[in-house]
């Protein structure tokens, strides 16, 4: 395998000087429309007004329109081509308002309302490549970059069609992105036949979109290569998120267009939940596009939970519905006619997820065929940094200290798994073995360890803690079977007078959705903590047995008949419950620091309308604690006892009108930060993506002047606003860390040594004070560098997963004098391989990753 010394970021900038002039015409939002819309929405706030929904139907409905502004007031509230028929605008708005500002107004006919007046279009020029350079140096675009260049990008694709692996392939354009984001979409999509998992649908998808990078003078264009599926089988599981019930997103394509035949063939996005009707529940429509479009296309739409259960025959019609999958989501296996209803049969969607690098190479080859004409150029390889801070930290642990772990399982087989991995995997020698009863009559077995820490484990009947929960009767109000469950978990347990952590055996979520039942999962995070345990969970582990005529035979550990696989599974759920208990281990110390020091991450939660802010704290001698807001200040406490704040409620600052939570946010954070009256050596790192709009502007690309330091709640605009040298704020520094989430700020990059590329690893400069970090490739990247996905003729290596180690980028916002920005910059890189409780890389650095699981006991 190549050493690469160079990353590639395949990533676009916009070239000094460039130019892409578009002559159009535009239009405010009309005056008396605009009253009338305020004097009937339930608040005058336009933030408050969805705007979302109209902009994403008039994106939709009109192919001449070039942007549609979310700020009714804005000079260019639209921009179009050509001149957008008047009465598409006047249908569109009335629909909008009747579904989304008036909603309980039936009898308010909103189309007499909007009668009156006609749009004013005037012609204007725009230049989608305009961008000028912030006072920090970083690039500054014009809004028009952000808002509809990515538009005309998609577009482009969608028009011309692209050029990859040789040959030319047809693409439309994706559904209307509330980020910014447009993308074109590889169509018709690929169908996938497989014995076991079924039959489905997946499509390459291209995501562009523009993004700047702190004290960079060019904007990037980025083009992401993505896979979108669309199951053939009935849908039979969907999990929930961010605390909401299950819902899904249905993609809608028009064949002859939605108000006239000639439109550009473009997806639509729809979203759907589950709502109770007539005594069941069903898939319903939300609130959104596809009740507009009902009013304004001649097409029928189709009953979205008749889709979910027979997607297949949804597709190829006039008005066509697609489910879009998303992870986790479970399938009727193919043929499923035995299924008797309490069996959890169910498969995944048979294509996997992810591009492999010859994928992303190719496609950032192409997609800069059409950009570099434009003046849209590659960015210049970056060269890797040499330091002398070690790629791998080795924490240290105290061997001395106790332990206590329960374990609640099901089946023997998940506990002998379990304490095998104790004993083999992790290396503890058993000392002592007892039993003893408890008032009700259970028999504890306890068994001591030692080796890496003390240890007990002790051995627990489940019975019926982990079962699932029933639903809801009719009239039964939501969560109330959970508050049941909570109720007779501490009833049956007890408190513990001890801190100690608890592993419990929990089935598949698709298992309690096959027997109508919800799964625990949270209602257990929800009662262990108040109880003094920290909770872990573990899927159940079978003795293996390999079939007769079985290929490949798996590793199991010596001895034992549990694969090496649930063996791993185990030791991880054992590792990661001691973690909770605050077993963090010592780290070494950052560069050139000799004395003592401090690892602060500060993160922020989002629950039920509150901010969260959660600060995690690491001392040289191992010491980790936490802190929370609280109605005065802040309080400090173990970082051990942080679930058990977080289930209490405590932490959380409520979202006022008044923007008071901004105020505390920002009090909490300079606390944090310790100005005042802090002056030891300590590292703060911050994610990009919380703060920076809940109270820390400077955070934000466009302010970050490095070591110009200014504090949470001042606005970086304000010519009078105070910047803080190092010599203000000794020992401080401030890291921001950029990771690659949803949004895709950061770019994908691949090593490059000639005409060679592929997985690397290292940390790689843009500048003094950009900083790029790769993780080295783990161990389930085992799929061959060779293998592709954008070739149809090679259809069954969509079977196969893609995944790349992606980078993270680390800013060097604010360091001391002397410090050397690129050794502190290697240890933030290797503080994500610090961990004592896994081996595998994390995501963000162990002090941002600590907080970063907090989310598992927020209700």
């Amino acid at each position: 395998m190549p050493h690469y010394e160079h990353l590639r970021l395949l990533v676009n900038e916009i070239a000094p000087g460039a130019s892409l002039p578009v002559t159009s015409l535009a239009a405010r939002f009309p005056t008396r429309w605009l009253r009338r819309i305020r004097s009937q929405a339930p608040s005058w706030d336009d933030r408050k007004l969805p705007t979302w929904s109209l902009v994403e139907l008039l994106d939709t409905l009109d192919p001449n329109i070039i942007h549609v502004a979310s700020n009714l007031d804005d000079e260019h509230w639209l921009i179009s081509h050509a001149r957008v028929d008047r009465q598409v605008v006047r249908t569109a708005v009335a629909v909008w308002a009747s579904t989304r500002i008036t909603p309980d107004r039936p009898d308010l006919d909103w189309f007499d309302l909007l009668d009156d007046e006609e749009l004013d279009w005037k012609p204007t020029e725009l230049d989608l490549l305009a961008v000028h350079t912030h006072p920090s140096g970083t690039a500054k675009p014009e809004t028009a970059v952000f808002r509809m260049l990515p538009g005309y990008l998609a577009g482009l694709v969608a028009t011309t069609g692209m050029q990859i692996r040789g040959e030319h392939r047809r693409f439309i354009l994706g559904p209307v992105d509330n980020s910014g984001h447009r993308s074109a979409i590889w169509w018709p999509p690929e169908r996938l036949d497989d014995p076991k998992l079924g039959s489905g649908l997946w499509a390459p998808k291209i995501d562009f979109h523009v993004e700047t990078v702190p004290t960079h003078g060019r904007a990037r264009v980025h083009a992401e290569l993505s896979t979108v599926r669309f199951p053939l089988q009935p849908v039979r599981y969907v999990p929930s998120r961010g605390g909401r019930g299950p819902s899904l997103t249905l993609w809608l394509l028009a064949d002859s267009g939605y108000l006239r035949a000639t439109e550009h063939p473009t997806l639509v996005s729809a979203r759907i939940g589950r709502r109770r009707i007539n005594g069941t529940y069903q898939w319903a429509w939300e609130p959104g596009l596809a009740h507009a479009l009902a009013n304004l296309t001649h097409h029928a739409f189709p009953d979205p939970h008749d889709v979910v259960i027979a997607p297949a025959a949804y597709t190829n019609q006039p008005l066509s519905a697609y489910v879009l999958y998303s992870t986790g989501t479970k399938l009727s296996v193919p043929d499923d006619e035995d299924t008797d209803g309490k069996t959890a049969k169910s498969v995944l969607h048979a294509a996997k997820t992810g591009f492999l690098p010859v994928d992303h190479y190719d496609l950032h080859t192409s997609v800069g065929e059409i950009l570099q004409p434009l003046g849209i150029l590659p960015v210049l390889d970056l060269k890797k940094a040499k330091t002398t801070v070690p790629r791998l930290l080795r924490p240290a642990a105290d061997a001395q200290t106790s332990y206590t772990l329960e374990l609640w399982t099901e089946s023997p087989a998940t506990r002998q798994a379990l304490l095998a991995a104790v004993t083999q995997d992790l290396g503890y020698t058993p000392t002592a073995s007892t039993t003893r009863t408890t008032d009700n009559g259970e028999i504890i077995e306890s068994h001591s360890y030692t080796g890496p820490c003390e240890l007990t484990v002790e051995l627990r009947e489940q019975h019926d803690i982990a079962a699932g929960i029933p639903r809801p009767a009719k009239g039964e109000k939501q969560g109330t079977q959970a508050t049941h469950r909570i109720q007779h978990i501490e009833q049956m347990i007890g408190r513990s007078d001890d801190r100690r952590a608890a592993i419990v055996e929990i089935r598949k979520p698709a298992y309690f959705e096959a027997i109508n039942k919800d799964d625990p999962y949270r209602t257990l995070k929800q009662a262990f903590p108040p109880l003094n345990r920290r909770l872990q969970c573990i899927h159940p582990i079978n003795l293996y047995t390999p079939k007769p005529d079985a290929k490949r035979i798996k590793k199991t550990l010596p001895g034992t008949q549990f694969t090496l696989g649930d063996i791993h599974r185990a030791s991880a759920a054992v590792q990661d419950a001691l973690r909770s208990l605050g077993r963090i281990g010592v780290l070494p110390a950052p560069p050139d620091i000799t004395g003592d020091f401090e690892l602060i991450g500060i993160w922020l939660e989002t629950h039920n309308g509150a901010d969260i802010p959660i600060v995690a704290r690491i001392a040289n001698d191992g010491t980790a604690t936490a802190q929370l807001a609280t109605s005065d200040g802040t309080e400090q406490l173990p970082y051990a006892d942080l679930p058990l704040a977080l289930t209490a409620g405590q932490g959380r600052i409520p979202r006022t009108k008044n923007d008071n939570f901004r105020i505390r946010i920002a009090e909490f954070l300079t606390a944090a930060l310790g100005i005042d009256h802090a002056t030891h050596d300590r590292a703060v790192f911050i994610r990009t993506s919380t703060f920076r709009t809940r109270g820390w502007d400077w955070l934000q690309d466009k302010h970050l002047t490095p070591d110009k330091l200014i504090l949470p709640g001042l606005d970086p605009a304000d010519d009078g606003v105070e910047h803080l040298p190092p010599a203000k704020c000794p020992g401080l520094r401030v890291f921001r860390i950029r990771e690659r989430d949803s949004q895709e700020e950061v770019p994908r990059g691949l090593g490059i040594k000639e005409d060679a590329y592929g997985r690397t690893s290292g940390v790689y400069p843009l500048n003094d004070h950009v900083y790029y970090a790769v993780n080295p490739r783990s161990d389930q990247m085992q799929t061959p560098l060779t293998i592709t996905k954008l070739d149809p003729d090679q259809s069954a290596n969509a079977l196969k997963q893609g995944s790349n180690n992606n980078p993270i980028e680390i800013v060097t916002a604010f360091v001391q004098p002397g410090d050397d920005r690129p050794a502190w910059a290697a240890y933030t890189q290797a503080l994500r391989r610090a961990a004592l409780h896994t081996d595998i890389a994390s995501t963000l650095p162990l002090p941002l990753h600590l907080p970063s699981l907090a989310d598992e006991y927020l209700t």
